[in-house]
């Protein structure tokens, strides 16, 4: 496949990593998947008791080609459609330390790091670092810092700006936060103005897509 002259996508895109779910994209597009680790643990844990190192061997290798496969998909339906993708930088390394670790590691992060600047090359967009401090707590409809916050709020997925009356889906509103951040429309400091140029900050409809993957014996 050769390079493209043009970028193929004309969106430019804030992209939240997450846990529940693990792409969340700024124009309400949100890529979930079952978490394979859950998924597998009796069957690996059974495994592991009854020494069988190839059965525990094949079970790790279906829940990383299957991670594989669905973030190709994921991340290359992500690139057809951006020219400019800005990515959280949220730390996994903190992450791994808290009770969440075992979510932080399944949702592989670090794939959808490698993958999506190479293929944006490929496709002539650009793929780069976002600022995500305060993405999630901040409303991007109308600046204020009024989001749930800290771990223990997590598991609150949809908010409500006090101020401006706005319903947000957690992920798809740090997303939007974090390519505001970027593009020099707000900054984490100064807050998030409301958006310009036709868009519509007041969509409260998001379409979750559970990816098909391809099955691994």
């Amino acid at each position: 496949m050769r390079d493209a002259a043009e970028p193929v996508g004309h969106l430019d895109l804030g992209i939240d990593l997450g846990l529940k779910s693990q792409i969340a994209c700024s124009d309400d597009i949100i890529y979930s998947r079952e978490n394979l680790t859950r998924t597998h643990a009796t069957a690996l844990a059974m495994a592991q008791r009854a020494h069988k190192k190839r059965r525990v061997k094949a079970l790790q290798a279906t829940m990383a080609n299957i991670r594989k496969d669905w973030t190709h998909k994921a991340t290359t339906a992500i690139t057809r459609r951006g020219k400019l993708r800005v990515i959280g930088n949220v730390s996994s390394a903190t992450l791994v330390k808290t009770p969440f670790a075992t979510s932080t590691y399944d949702a592989a992060w670090g794939i959808v790091r490698r993958q999506l600047p190479y293929k944006a090359r490929r496709l002539a967009g650009v793929c780069v670092d976002g600022n995500e401090r305060c993405s999630s707590v901040t409303c991007s409809a109308c600046g204020a810092r009024s989001g749930p916050r800290g771990l223990s709020a997590l598991g609150v997925r949809t908010w409500g700006g006090p101020c401006c009356g706005v319903m947000h889906e957690r992920d798809v509103n740090a997303a939007r936060n974090i390519l505001a951040f970027r593009s020099g429309r707000a900054t984490p400091s100064k807050g998030i103005p409301v958006l310009e140029g036709g868009e519509d900050v007041k969509r409260t409809s998001y379409a979750l897509h559970h990816l098909p993957v391809a099955f691994y014996p």
